[in-house]
């Protein structure tokens, strides 16, 4: 009998991001994730009711408002109580902060609204952040057809969904709402029956489904750990394939299977990932981290039938690793160093050449970037790129099999093992690092130098081909390795200038200056993200100091958090002296001054006390920002706020006078150019004039 799954149905019209989570138990997050999960939309009346008893309820939908009611649920229902005080906030530090950890009990989302229901210390408010809207009945028609239209589904599912204990009077897909569903397909095959979403946990866990995320996640921790534990060993870490077991099964439960002791000798990342890749098994180390000849298994069966099914899962492994250690013996029986050739015949890229030609070109970039950084050994880059990419000729590595994901990490080890310098070996995984948001990163100071360089040649070489990602679109991962270009600069304070190590990589293709001009603008909009990201840096700071024409991304970095630091502590002069600088850029566009004035053309006392200021602070605030001591740079600048502000008070600019006129310009020139030093701070958002 085909299999019945339920398609869940938690989500209100989902393009106005209108979610009630009262159905929280049977929309726990993980269930089935093999299968696609369909958000389906509620009663357009049941949607009406729900929000107008929302406004109803809120003392003002302003975000400022301070006043609402207490709130629980009965039978899946909101219900209100007295006025209590409420604390509002921004929605995305809320939902970030604070639904994503956990530290809110329940939520109700409607559409433009967030009711947080969150604990207070006895009691319980709601906190209304943006006006309820309600999406008319054209709209929500038109939603369910996209909806219909976007639906595939590849196995027979049942339509639960209930809003308290009623039934939905809805179809999508042509599925009828209703309030059954089936259990486990192989232990309780048959139709349920669930009254209300609060039963809905307990009901299926009798029918052995577990569907709450966190209850399976726990015990596949737990059942693993104690398969481990009957032979001496621990399963080896991998938190991605806990997981994804775990949307794997219903009813979780461990076997531990063995093979031969003989397969040891591979590499141990080629073992693991031939019982991870397939078959899904955790590996078993020993305390002192060495594999050992077991691995554990997840099943959504029960524990009863081992004998039946353990033999079984020893045999597909050990195919798996027959298969390893017939490309083993066939790659070790010839020298990395002997394989080198080989890369001229694998295309790159179509129309950019080898992985040999590749390989010279990421050698000699590498060297470049590395001149001048005294701690680097440029003999160790020059091995190293001898045996660079080398493992990509290798039966492990090549046509695709479920090894292929082990390059570097294959031609590491086989390095090692044909005796090569043990720093050359690291080099030729460590250069690929990082590969994903969060991994390692590179001991090697020369992998690190290395790994830019080819992220730079990928980078130059893709975007010579026209390529460009759009939206969400990136097929050729450009921002993953812009993001690692960073990563790797900023983590390691590696010093290098961004536009001429660019330029460098695109001198190899046609039209170099386009690549640069285009390279340029992508690595620094990755730049603005990564700051945002990992140190709250908003975007038009990091605007601001890339307009110093400084191209060092360390450099930058700093006067970047400098500036976040000055915004913090003091917002009122920052935005002074930001509204300065925007007065100064306005009343210079479109003129071409001198910048440097004619002091004895000076008419009043503010034109003069402004340039002596300058005159003076100039030199300490290069020196400052030479010597990258940015908050004092930035303290330095401050002491012309308030010369400039008298000067724009007193002084007017645009006077008839010719030459009056294009003096007092180079004077505010003058001024600009000071502060360029730093970064252009006209580019700075501030909520006041001239903004």
């Amino acid at each position: 009998m085909e299999e019945v799954r339920e398609l869940l149905v938690s989500d209100l019209v989902k393009k106005f991001r209108s979610i009630i989570d009262l159905l929280r138990y049977h929309a726990a997050a993980g269930r089935f994730s093999y299968i696609d999960r369909m958000n389906a939309a509620m009663d357009p009346k049941v949607v009406e009711e729900t929000i107008r008893e929302a406004q109803r309820t809120v003392v003002g939908v302003e975000p400022q408002a301070r006043r609402g009611k207490k709130v629980s649920f009965e039978d899946g229902r909101p219900k209100f109580e007295e006025e209590v005080e409420i604390t509002c906030c921004e929605e995305e530090e809320l939902r970030r902060e604070d639904v994503l950890k956990g530290r809110i009990p329940g939520r109700i989302w409607l559409h433009g609204t967030v009711l947080e229901v969150a604990e207070s210390g006895e009691a319980k408010y709601i906190a209304c952040l943006t006006p309820p809207k309600i999406p008319s009945e054209t709209e929500v028609a038109e939603f369910l057809d996209a909806v219909e239209k976007d639906i595939s589904i590849a196995r027979r599912v049942a339509c639960l969904a209930l809003f308290g204990r009623d039934v939905l009077d809805f179809e999508v897909a042509g599925l009828k709402a209703s309030r059954f569903t089936r259990g486990h397909r192989l232990l309780h095959n048959r139709d349920i029956e669930v009254e209300s979403p609060e039963d809905y946990e307990k009901v299926l866990e009798k029918a052995y489904v577990i569907p709450h995320y966190g209850k399976r996640k726990a015990l596949v921790e737990k059942y693993i750990r104690e398969e481990a534990d009957k032979v001496g060993g621990k399963i080896l870490q991998d938190e991605a394939l806990v997981e994804e077991v775990t949307n794997l099964v219903e009813y979780p439960q461990a076997l531990i299977g063995s093979f031969s002791e003989e397969y040891l000798d591979l590499p141990k990342p080629v073992v693991v990932t031939a019982m991870k890749q397939h078959q899904r098994y955790f590996s078993v180390v020993s305390e002192k981290g060495e594999l050992m000849p077991y691995f554990v298994a997840v099943i959504n069966n029960l524990g009863e039938y081992r004998a039946e099914i353990v033999p079984g899962l020893e045999r597909v492994l050990k195919a798996r690793l027959e298969d390893a250690r017939f490309y083993y013996r066939e790659d070790m029986s010839r020298k990395l160093r002997e394989r080198r050739d080989e890369l001229k015949g694998i295309i790159w890229k179509a129309g950019l050449g080898s992985v040999y030609e590749k390989v010279e070109r990421i050698r000699e970039l590498a060297l470049e970037l590395a001149r001048g950084d005294d701690s680097v050994d440029r003999k160790l880059i020059e091995e190293a790129a001898l045996l660079l990419k080398t493992d990509l000729t290798t039966q492990m590595i090549k046509d695709g099999k479920e090894f292929t994901l082990l390059e570097g990490i294959i031609g590491k080890e086989y390095a090692l093992r044909q005796g090569e310098d043990e720093r050359v070996a690291r080099i030729l995984y460590e250069h690929l690092l990082p590969r994903f948001p969060g991994d390692e990163l590179p001991e090697l100071r020369e992998a690190a130098y290395i790994g830019i360089a080819d992220r730079l040649d990928t980078i130059a070489g893709l975007l010579s081909t026209g390529y460009e990602p759009t939206g969400s679109v990136d097929p050729m991962g450009l921002r993953r390795l812009a993001y690692a270009i960073i990563d790797l600069v900023i983590n390691l304070n590696i010093r290098i200038d961004l536009e001429k190590a660019l330029r460098s990589a695109a001198s190899n293709f046609d039209s170099p200056e386009e690549i640069v001009d285009k390279g340029l603008k992508f690595l620094f909009s990755r730049f603005e993200n990564y700051l945002e990201e990992k140190e709250g840096v908003r975007y038009d700071l990091v605007d601001a100091v890339i307009a110093s024409g400084v191209r060092d991304l360390v450099n930058l970095r700093l006067r970047a958090l400098a500036l976040k630091s000055l915004l913090e502590k003091e917002p009122k002069i920052f935005e002074r002296v930001v509204v300065g600088q925007k007065r100064v850029a306005n009343i210079l566009k479109g003129h071409e001054v001198g910048d440097r004035p004619d002091p004895s053309l000076f008419e009043k006392e503010e034109e003069r006390v402004l340039y002596e200021t300058a005159l003076r602070q100039d030199p300490v605030v290069r020196e400052k920002v030479e010597r990258e001591q940015f908050e004092d740079a930035l303290r330095e600048l401050l002491v012309l706020r308030e010369p400039i502000d008298n000067f724009f008070d007193n002084v007017f600019v645009m006077v008839e006078d010719e030459k009056l006129r294009a003096n007092r310009l180079s004077l505010l020139s003058f001024i600009r150019n000071i502060f360029r030093t730093y970064g252009d701070f006209s580019l700075i958002v501030v909520e006041v004039g001239g903004s």
